[in-house]
């Protein structure tokens, strides 16, 4: 009791009761980032049982902060191309290593991310393939889309391909060479493998980022290589076609229209420098 008499002044004698002095304006300040859920194109159903993602349809992650501007502009992350994956790593409210997460997953939490941060409206310089005028164009980054050809059946049974359950893949006849190949979904290791791609070899080493099997053989990396290397080039184009449209991702494509010709396409949307640094 005496130290509560001590605190609230009591005991006092002689002159007016004091007025207690006014907290300090930082202790008042409480502020928590706010969330969001967002929608996972994989629906969590190609991350293996333990990872944290396993069956998710959604993730949440904070709104992007002042401090997270900071990482944007680390030149040392830029020179070694980390920054997507420190963003990451401070948004995710899940301790998720980000190099696991599907690359389709990453791009929908990084569009998610720039839209609370600064809105959807991204404006960049565009150069029209009728006439070459270069405009200035509004693109929306809220009437983005999933792509989910992968959960379509009939688009799975129209060219052919099977889910293998126990592998965690997708199996496909070529129709060259009439071999059935393994392709995995690409997480955020294979996109920093893709920045040391030769453009001699740009082909081969695409194949080679998403092709695990050849035949029941997933295991002999030599042979699948070897394979790769020899591949018609109609299988090649088969699956390089094939490949973007099979697995979950965001699309961007949105319509453009010429202010010079008129001209009217439909464009994926280019991600410049400005999409994390709008002016």
């Amino acid at each position: 009791m005496r130290n509560n008499q001590r605190r609230l002044g009591a005991g006092q004698t002689g002159g007016a009761p004091q007025a207690p002095s006014p907290a300090p304006a930082q202790a008042n300040l409480a502020y928590v980032v706010p969330t969001e859920f967002v929608e996972l194109p994989s629906r969590g159903l190609f991350y293996p049982e333990g990872h944290p993602l396993h069956k998710q349809e959604t993730v949440e992650v904070k709104f992007m902060t002042a401090k997270d501007e900071d990482i944007l502009a680390s030149e040392t992350l830029i020179k070694k191309g980390l920054i997507i994956d420190r963003l990451l790593e401070n948004i995710l409210v899940l301790d998720i290593d980000p190099v696991s997460l599907l690359v389709g997953d990453r791009n929908a939490i990084m569009i998610a991310t720039r839209i609370s941060g600064y809105g959807p409206g991204y404006t960049v310089n565009v150069t029209c393939r009728q006439c070459d005028t270069r405009d200035k164009y509004d693109f929306d980054l809220q009437k983005s889309s999933l792509s989910e050809n992968c959960f379509d059946q009939s688009f799975l049974d129209s060219n052919g391909i099977t889910f293998n359950e126990q592998l965690g893949i997708f199996e496909v006849i070529l129709p060259a060479t009439v071999v059935k190949v393994g392709l995995q979904m690409l997480r955020g290791e294979h996109e920093r493998l893709d920045e040391d791609v030769s453009r001699d070899s740009i082909v081969t080493s695409t194949l080679s980022r998403f092709i695990v099997s050849v035949g029941d053989d997933s295991e002999d990396s030599e042979f699948i290589a070897q394979f790769i290397d020899m591949m018609p080039a109609a299988d090649s184009r088969f699956l390089r076609k094939l490949y973007p449209q099979l697995v979950p991702n965001i699309g961007l494509e949105q319509e453009y229209r010429c202010s010079s010709c008129d001209h009217t396409e439909n464009m994926e949307v280019p991600l410049t420098a400005e999409f994390f640094w709008p002016r």
